[in-house]
């Protein structure tokens, strides 16, 4: 068979880890980026729009890529299509939460605190969940981390090339 059929216990959890790790790509990279504008409400709302839209479209994104599979139930189609919504909708509101509460700096030190650590119990979820290994799973969580630290390095730069910018 050129597909393998997900496991029945962990069916919607790939649209859910998928919405969570995008989401936190997305808006850690969209708070270093912009931050260095040193705008909060620029942030805030390019953070809102930005995951709402997001969150629809990943969901989007999801439901086709399972119903071009062939091998997904209508039910399991729409369970990880909204499971996906969930992930990235949830995530992304929770790390433009301290932007209500803290100034710019101290929000963004949060939000890319909260994002990290995300990402590593993301690695400990889908390595339990894949039933790895400790030393496979340290190095999923730390491929995770990884991904978060490049998505922040090249934020940031982009974030000061383009604040530079005369438009």
């Amino acid at each position: 068979m050129l597909f393998r059929r997900t496991r029945k216990e962990h069916h919607g959890l790939q649209g859910m880890t998928f919405g969570m790790m995008d989401a936190i790509i997305n808006v850690v990279g969209i708070i270093i980026g912009l931050s260095v504008m040193g705008n909060k409400l620029a942030v805030f709302v390019a953070i809102l729009v930005a995951g709402i839209a997001n969150s629809f479209g990943n969901a989007a994104g999801f439901h086709v890529s399972e119903e071009t599979e062939g091998i997904h139930t209508r039910k399991e189609v729409w369970l990880s299509t909204v499971m996906t919504f969930v992930g990235t909708f949830v995530v992304t509101m929770i790390l433009l939460l301290p932007l209500l509460f803290f100034n710019l700096a101290g929000a963004v030190i949060t939000s890319v605190s909260i994002g990290i650590a995300m990402l590593l119990l993301l690695g400990l979820i889908v390595s339990r969940c894949s039933r790895f290994n400790k030393k496979r799973t340290v190095k999923l969580m730390l491929e995770y981390l990884a991904m978060g630290i490049i998505v922040i390095i090249v934020a940031y730069y982009l974030g000061i090339f383009a604040s530079g910018l005369v438009i």
